[in-house]
This record gives structure tokens, C-alpha cells and sequence, in this order.
């Protein structure tokens, strides 16, 4: 990062934390505060509300802090959410979102080798890596990089439409992670965590409150390998979250992170895109292995800041404001094997790179919210505005130069190998395409040496607002504590503008912001709960949602062209019951109406035609005994594509979607026999994916196998905690992703272990 964008990012930092602590009643403030989620009666009779306490919820099934449901009970939102814990994220040792997120049905890894970041779909629909992450239910954060869990207390999941709270955001759902809150009591813990490929790292978690400040402080770092031939890496991450309260009712939360990952890419596979698609299922080498070179770098540098005030006006209204910045550099090396034959096992191997990407996000967030009695009907209000400026540089991609030898084609045929096989529809610059590699049995490369960066192109520079006046409506009424029926009602008048630095003009460029594509539609969202018992709930909800369309892959003709946004239609029907607390028993029916974008056979993305997602859902989480917790889901999904302009692909089964999909996780905890041992397991099954819209060649499915277990002991006055996590058990050979005809398969099979110390 240059000192010129380092400056402006801290100065747009300050600036935003500044408008967070001198404006909490701004109308166009950033991402929300916690919704009025429960309420009580005060001493005068009204209602007032009641503040849950979210990080005391150890199983994830009490509460979430996502959405307009921001502090709410699992059991009375309207939508699919899955949590989860912290404990869960300890007990499998999770590294990554998808460590994470796969004990949650639908969550599949789409195009991208998953050892590098996690580009996730849910329910068969891509998470927006701009729009759809959430940092603490509120800062969108940029998904180019490997989100640290270090200093997260649980991953949330909201299934489905959200842009009535978010904005334009794609319908698969929202991830939100929370990060941990500063303690009391003085805490410092020290953790050494590795695998057996040869990875190390190290981690400290500090925490103190001294009178109005509380301080929680995380630093990692350390090497990355995960056992993929021809790979380097290492990685990096502090963070700090600070709450100050000055006042009775007053609170001030400031959360600042910064990543930084270094690591190989592996080469991804690309089948024909022209011609005779792919029909044949390749063959998987040993997991291991990489067709390409250590030289294929990904480089990203990410700096997170959220800055929180809220007020508590009376015990029944509260008033906030939020302000944020997530800002990300990458230098890309980005490498396919493009044509590739599964018989043979050949292929093109093409590389660039794309050096100087720029991904930034600015938030703005006020609200207040409430409750008030009409009669016997009780409301719970929020009221809000935001604002999302989202600006996305992405250079030309410049060819590989050569390897440390020489020219492209000079190495290749000193390696032996033959020169790249012409195409067409794939756009190869004549030095990219630097030897014809075969992904079975490949040949090790030199470190590839690349140009200098593209020089700067203002057509590729885009800026994307939106901005939003919103209002939610909770009306309960009914039963002996007041909640049996729950009307939930919510508006939203979105004002959209897309923009480009620059457009060509004849043979010209007009070097001016030019608005591309803007939209101010109005969009509604209503639901209704029935909660006859306190422990069971049923309900239904219907969604408009608003979506910015995601951007070709680097691989199409038309990469970096910008597409119109589109509306999307969600109903949802579903139950929840808690047969005891801690343990939740879910239920859910959902049909989504989207726009379809995708790769045709000229190999340009194309936006034509919708799409629809019908499936079934359940799940089950919690404590059964004392003893054992027990993680189990499955989903039944009929995705299909409908009227385009190619009728071949009408009624097809959309790309990288599984029909279905189920995870079962649990641990036991052996504290009969010896107190502070327990052991886990769990297995994770995903069905045949289809790699394009012409259901060409569907990948098979897999069912992947896990074994741990961990023991907390005292030595020297000081808790000590041990754990080993065995992934993949069975050494299974799987296909990891899919999508736009790439094929990629998974990482191999790892025994992770960490030793934890608690020193006070």
C-alpha cells in the first residue's frame, strides 16, 4: 500500500470514527445496532427493552446478532439462521470460514482452490465477497483474503434475502462474524497451533478492563502449508475491539483489524469452452498435487475498522450510530489449466497476474429502535439509514514473462515439454500460455517471473453506492406472556448508483465518474410467527430482495465489465423447537426467484434469464446430555435454471449445486471417566455439482470423515489445553469446486493440534 492510500485510508478511518462519536443521530449511518428483540414490562406497566447478552450463548442456539434480528431469540426470527459456537470452532480446530461453515447445510466452495480464501455459495447461490460478510452483524467486509477466526466468539449464517437491512446483497445469505469482547478479569492465553504437513503458528489473546475502558487485543502469525506440492506461504493478524462506557446507558465500541496473507495458488483446472464440453469425469491425482509453480502468489493485505455508539435514551428506546472502513489490497497470480483434457490429463497452462487490486468499503449506519403498546399489541420498532460506498479496481491481468531461465517457450521446451495447443475462445496472450503442463503427472516448474504492474485503467475503476431509508415493525400480541402471534413488517427505499471512472467515447476515453446503472426501487419484506409454547415457534416470510450482480471470472472475455443489479423474491416457511435450553431442533422450506448470470459457451458472462432455488432444510444443535453437544443438518435442494436465450439450458440443474447436502459434528465429553478429556467427530457429505450451465459433466459427490479430541489439564497452577484434529481420516480424493466449467479438488488429508496455555 502507498503512503498516499495509507494516509487516506487513515484519514477516512478517523473521519468515520469521528462521525460515530460526535453524530449518533445521523440519517445515513452504517451497519446496525441490535434490533429491539425482546421486551419486558417495566415498573409502570410498559414495555421496556432487555438487553441479551450474546457471548454467554455457548451452544449458539439462543440468540443472534445478524440483521434486523440483532440481539433477538433464535426461536422467534423468521428466517433460517445457523450459529456457530465458539466451542464448535475450537473443538474442529476451524482455520477458515469453510472450516467453519460446512457444519451448516448448503454451504458449498465454488471456482477457487480453498486453500487460499474461501469464495463460498449458499443454497447453490454465490456469497458477494464485498456485500455479504459481516463484521459484528454490521461492517462489510472484503472476502479477497482469509477471514481470521482467532478472534471470533461464532460465524453466523442468515439464510436468504437481506437486503431490506444490508441493501443490494446476493439472496444466499449473510455471514457474520463476532469478534470477542474485552473481560472483566484479566485474561491472557498463548496458543501454538500447526499440522502435520509442517505448519506453525503462534497466537496471543489479551484481555483487561480498567474502570470505563475494556481492552481485548489478538496477534498470530506464523507459516501456512497445507500439504499442496509447490506452495509457500505465511500469514499475520492483529486486532483489537475497545468498549469504553462513560455513562449509564452510554457505550462506545471501537474494533480495528488487520490481515495480511501470503500464499501459493494452486492451479485450477478449466475444461473446453468452445467445441465438445467436458463429459468425462477426470481423474484425481493425489490431493498434493499442483500443476503449477511456488511462484503463483497471492498476496492480500486487509484492514478492517467499525466504530459503534449507542444510547439508551429510556429503558425502552435506544439510539445509535455506526461507522466503518474495510479496505484491501491483493497482488493476484492466478493460474489454469485451461482446455483441459481428463483423459489425457494435458492442458494449457495459463498464468498472470494482476498486481495493485483495490477493494474498499465505506459504511454509514443510524438508527433508533423501541417499543411502545397500542392496546394489547406490543411493537418493537427500528427505524434506520444507511449508506455503502463500494469502489472495486481491477488492472488487466499482464503475462507471465518467463521462468527463472529464460523466455516462456524456451523453458517449456527445456522442461520437454510441448508448446500450448492454440484456442480460440479462451483469451491466451501469446507469452502466458508457457507450456503445455498435464495435471495428473506435472512437471515442477521454476518460480514464474512475472512483468510489472498493468498501468492504471479508469474504465476499470468502479464505484458502487447504496444508500437506504428503512423501518421494521414487530407487532406480538396473544397468550399468557404476550408473544403467541408475531407480526413482523419491513420497507426499505433503496437509492443505487453504479459508476465507472472513465467509458470509451468513439476511439477516446471520457475520463469522468459515469453512472453505469442506478435504481431507487421500494422493497418489502412481512412475516408471521406463531409461538403457542414458549419452546416452539412456526412462521413464514416473504422477501424482496435486491442483488448486485456479481463480476465475470478473470478467465471470461468480458472480466472487469459491469452488469445492471437485479430483484430477487423469497417465501420461506418453517418451525423452530427448543425441547430443552441449549439444544434447537429447526425446519425450513424456502423458494427463491433470482436473476441467472453465467459463463456461455463463447466464454462470456452473460446475464439472461432467472433462476429458481426450492429446498428443505433441518438441523439440529446444542447440548443433548451435559456431555455431548451434537451438530447435525442436511439440506434437499431442486435449483434449476428457467427461460434464456439458449432453450438448452432451460430446466437444467444450476451449476455447483448439490441436490443434497448433510453434516453431523459431536463431542463428548468423557468427564465420568477423566474429567477435561473429550473427543469429536463428525461427517460432512456433499452431492454431484454440475460444473456449467449445460449440465455438461456433474462432479461426483463425497462424503469427507473427521476424528479429534482434546484434554484440559492444570500444570504449574496454569489451564492447559491440548487438542488434535484429524481431517479427511480416510484420505479421501474429492472434487473441492466447482463452477464456470473450473474444476478443483481438495486439499489433503491434515492432522492439526494446538496446545493452549491460560495463564491468567
Amino acid at each position: 500500500m502507498s503512503t498516499i492510500e495509507l494516509r487516506k485510508m487513515l484519514l477516512s478511518s478517523a473521519a468515520a470514527i469521528g462521525a460515530v462519536t460526535l453524530a449518533p443521530g445521523i440519517a445515513a449511518a452504517q451497519t446496525a445496532p441490535p434490533a429491539p428483540a425482546q421486551t419486558t414490562a417495566e415498573d409502570d406497566g410498559g414495555p421496556k427493552l432487555e438487553d441479551i447478552v450474546v457471548t454467554a450463548d455457548r451452544t449458539g442456539t439462543e440468540a443472534v446478532q445478524v440483521g434486523s434480528f440483532r440481539g433477538a431469540k433464535i426461536i422467534d426470527t423468521p428466517l433460517t439462521i445457523s450459529v456457530i459456537p465458539e466451542q464448535l470452532l475450537k473443538s474442529q480446530q476451524a482455520l477458515n470460514l469453510f472450516d467453519a461453515l460446512r457444519n451448516t447445510p448448503g454451504v458449498t466452495s465454488s471456482q477457487t482452490n480453498p486453500s487460499v480464501y474461501n469464495n463460498l455459495s449458499i443454497r447453490g447461490i454465490p456469497v458477494e465477497n464485498r456485500g455479504n460478510y459481516r463484521l459484528n452483524g454490521s461492517l462489510p467486509i472484503v472476502n479477497n483474503i482469509d477471514q481470521p477466526l482467532e478472534d471470533k466468539v461464532r460465524v453466523e449464517a442468515l439464510k436468504g434475502a437481506s437486503a431490506l437491512y444490508y441493501g443490494f446483497t446476493s439472496p444466499s445469505g449473510i455471514v457474520n462474524l463476532i469478534t470477542k469482547r474485552p473481560t472483566k478479569e484479566p485474561l491472557l492465553v498463548v496458543d501454538v497451533t500447526g499440522n502435520d504437513h509442517g505448519q506453525v503458528q503462534g497466537h496471543i489473546d489479551a484481555s483487561a478492563t480498567a474502570g470505563i475502558l475494556g481492552v481485548r487485543a489478538n496477534f498470530v502469525y506464523g507459516g501456512v502449508d497445507n500439504g499442496i506440492d509447490r506452495t509457500r506461504g505465511y500469514r499475520s493478524f492483529q486486532s483489537g475491539a475497545f468498549q469504553l462506557d462513560p455513562l449509564e446507558g452510554l457505550q462506545i465500541n471501537v474494533d480495528v483489524e488487520h490481515i495480511y496473507k501470503e500464499v501459493t495458488e494452486p492451479t485450477v483446472w478449466q475444461g473446453p469452452i468452445t467445441g465438445t464440453l467436458m463429459s468425462v469425469v477426470p481423474k484425481i491425482p493425489a490431493l498434493s498435487t499442483n500443476a503449477g509453480s511456488r511462484g503463483f502468489l497471492n498476496r492480500a493485505d486487509e484492514t478492517n475498522l467499525l466504530g459503534r455508539i449507542a444510547y439508551k435514551i429510556t429503558p425502552a428506546w435506544t439510539i445509535s450510530a455506526e461507522g466503518g472502513l474495510s479496505y484491501e489490497t491483493r497482488n493476484r497470480r492466478f493460474s489454469t489449466l485451461q482446455n483441459f483434457d481428463p483423459v489425457t490429463g494435458y492442458g494449457n497452462l495459463n498464468a498472470t497476474a494482476a498486481d495493485g487490486q483495490l477493494y474498499r468499503n465505506r459504511n454509514l449506519r443510524g438508527e433508533i429502535a423501541g417499543t411502545f403498546a397500542t392496546g394489547p399489541i406490543v411493537h418493537e420498532l427500528l427505524i434506520g439509514a444507511s449508506k455503502n460506498l463500494r469502489r472495486q479496481y481491477s488492472p488487466v491481468a499482464v503475462a507471465v514473462v518467463g521462468t527463472g531461465a529464460g523466455a516462456p517457450r524456451a523453458a517449456c521446451a527445456a522442461l520437454g515439454l510441448p508448446v500450448p495447443v492454440p484456442t480460440v475462445a479462451v483469451p491466451v496472450p501469446p507469452a502466458s500460455a508457457y507450456c503445455r503442463q498435464n495435471g495428473y503427472d506435472p512437471i515442477a516448474l521454476a518460480d514464474i517471473q512475472f512483468g510489472g504492474p498493468s498501468t492504471y485503467d479508469p474504465r476499470r475503476d468502479t464505484m458502487i453506492s447504496d444508500a437506504g431509508l428503512y423501518a421494521f415493525d414487530r407487532a406480538k400480541f396473544g397468550g399468557p406472556n404476550g408473544d403467541l402471534i408475531s407480526i413482523l413488517i419491513g420497507v426499505r427505499k433503496s437509492y443505487y448508483k453504479e459508476t465507472a471512472q472513465a467509458l470509451p467515447s468513439g476511439t477516446s476515453l471520457v475520463v469522468a465518474p459515469v453512472k453505469t446503472f442506478s435504481d431507487n426501487p421500494v422493497s418489502l419484506s412481512g412475516g408471521l410467527v406463531i409461538k403457542p409454547v414458549p419452546w416452539a415457534s412456526a412462521y413464514g416470510t416473504y422477501i424482496e430482495g435486491l442483488e448486485t450482480t456479481v463480476g465475470p471470472p478473470q478467465t471470461a472475455l468480458n472480466f472487469g465489465q459491469n452488469f445492471p443489479a437485479t430483484k430477487s423474491k423469497q417465501y420461506e416457511g418453517g418451525f423452530k423447537i427448543e425441547p430443552k435450553k441449549g439444544l434447537l431442533f429447526t425446519g425450513a422450506y424456502f423458494n427463491i426467484d433470482r436473476g441467472l448470470a453465467y459463463v456461455n459457451t463463447a466464454n462470456l458472462y452473460v446475464q439472461d434469464g432467472r433462476s429458481v432455488y426450492k429446498g428443505v432444510e433441518l438441523s439440529l444443535s446444542g447440548d443433548v446430555t451435559r456431555d455431548f453437544s451434537l451438530y447435525a443438518s442436511a439440506l434437499f435442494l431442486d435449483a434449476k435454471q428457467g427461460k434464456t436465450a439458449d432453450p438448452t439450458l432451460i430446466g437444467k440443474q444450476v451449476e455447483n449445486t448439490a441436490k443434497t447436502q448433510w453434516s453431523i459434528s459431536g463431542e463428548y465429553r468423557l468427564t465420568p471417566v477423566l474429567p477435561g478429556l473429550a473427543i469429536t467427530a463428525a461427517a460432512f457429505h456433499t452431492g454431484s455439482r454440475a460444473i456449467n450451465p449445460s449440465n455438461s459433466l456433474f462432479l461426483p459427490g463425497y462424503t469427507l470423515f473427521d476424528l479429534g479430541g482434546s484434554y484440559t489439564f492444570s500444570l504449574a497452577g496454569r489451564e492447559m489445553t491440548a487438542r488434535v484434529y484429524a481431517q479427511n481420516i480416510t484420505d479421501k480424493r474429492y472434487f473441492a469446486s466447482t463452477s464456470s466449467n473450473f474444476i478443483s479438488y481438495g486439499v489433503p488429508a491434515s492432522v492439526k493440534f494446538s496446545l493452549s496455555m491460560k495463564i491468567f
